[in-house]
């Protein structure tokens, strides 16, 4: 690998982006000093996860690494980490949450263009570690891409690495400046069933009552009214969006952010989801569905064919995409080379996909979330 990305690179990286399965953990760091040592990048963003992404093809079920290297001429990037030891994002400050990860205006002259996150589920809560760092932000916005690893079944057997630190927990990233551009794409890969509701009872991760009715009975009599098609969505699983902006007069894609129903209680009638919901959200049952998701990442790579190629490409796809959605190997993969013209790309199969979507970057699940790398002035040398 090292020999191969030497070879196309035409000059010394600035930015070494590495994925590898599970199964290179224990080596992994041996495998990054490889690297280091043959293309000398002065910055270098790696995790471990479930199944890596390269060009078209996704390795799933079995080992595999793959590698990015790019060449970012203008471009300055501050490595950041957070870990247990700093607390819940719930106490981090602005100052302390800005003097970790620089933010606009930090680097003076040189524009913001977003930060590269990746996380370890299991330690720092990802979604409430992203909404710190927005706010510390303030109206410009962070712009995070990233996923949080996969493939561990528990704490510490996950890798992490942000230059030459390397990690078993948290939170590693780098924050861009200068002359690059990275724009998000977040395809989702769920359809919306039943109507809108509102949550009118909640006891923290639980929704309570929907409409004033208990949610489980919402729930099942929603259910009853599917088609025969839908209903057979339901027997992979039920989902919750959550609107992002419920005054909008109307709700289509994008406009929520999708949580897994975790469990059902019968006795009480709650429905729990992955992290708190407030009275008064505006909600709608959702179902995974692969038909959807391909329409959905094919209206948005259409958006993107209006512009030039990117000259690179990350991909964080939902582990619970690839061919446990699809009945093709490679979907997202192949797709997004296709339609992007074959840039170089290099991703993995996510716990959670980090991407913006209504102007605030959030931690997705059953998406497929892009970051797309175009220079302003020049194209930038990638292999």
């Amino acid at each position: 690998m090292a020999e191969e990305l030497r070879a196309r690179t035409r000059c010394r990286p600035d930015l070494l982006v590495v994925f590898a399965s599970f199964h290179h953990r224990a080596l992994f760091s041996d495998a990054l000093d490889l690297l280091r040592s043959e293309l000398h990048p002065p910055h270098l963003l790696a995790c471990t996860a479930e199944g890596v992404i390269e060009g078209s093809r996704e390795i799933e079920r079995t080992a595999g690494m793959c590698a990015i290297a790019l060449s970012l001429p203008g471009v300055v990037a501050r490595p950041f980490s957070f870990s247990l030891t700093d607390g819940p994002p719930s106490v981090w400050s602005h100052g302390f949450v800005r003097e970790r990860v620089s933010l606009p205006p930090d680097e003076g002259a040189l524009p913001h263009r977003g930060i590269l996150m990746l996380a370890d589920p299991f330690a720092v809560h990802t979604g409430h570690a992203c909404a710190a760092i927005e706010h510390a932000a303030g109206p410009q916005g962070a712009r995070i891409f990233g996923g949080v690893a996969s493939g561990a079944s528990f704490a510490g057997l996950n890798v992490l690495a942000v230059d030459r630190k390397i990690t078993n927990q948290g939170i590693v990233g780098l924050s861009l400046f200068g002359d690059v551009e990275i724009e998000g794409v977040v395809s989702q890969g769920c359809r919306p069933v039943g109507p809108l509701l509102v949550v009118t009872r909640s006891r923290g991760h639980e929704i309570l009552e929907l409409g004033g009715r208990p949610a489980l009975e919402v729930a099942q009599r929603m259910a009853e009214e599917l088609d025969e098609h839908e209903r057979a969505l339901l027997c992979d699983g039920l989902a919750v969006g959550i609107a992002i902006d419920a005054a909008k007069p109307r709700l289509g894609r994008g406009d929520f952010v999708v949580r897994p129903v975790m469990m059902v209680d019968a006795s009480s009638g709650a429905l729990t989801l992955s992290e708190p919901v407030k009275p008064g959200t505006t909600v709608q049952f959702q179902v995974r569905d692969a038909a959807t998701a391909h329409d959905d990442l094919a209206l948005l790579l259409a958006a993107q064919r209006l512009r030039d190629p990117p000259a690179a490409a990350l991909l964080f796809s939902c582990n619970r995409r690839g061919t446990r959605m699809f009945a093709a190997p490679d979907h997202d993969a192949r797709f997004v080379s296709e339609r992007l013209e074959h840039p170089p790309l290099a991703g993995f199969h996510c716990a959670g996909e980090i991407g913006p979507v209504g102007g605030r970057s959030r931690v997705h699940t059953e998406t497929a979330s892009l970051a797309l790398f175009r220079a302003p002035h020049r194209g930038p040398a990638i292999a």
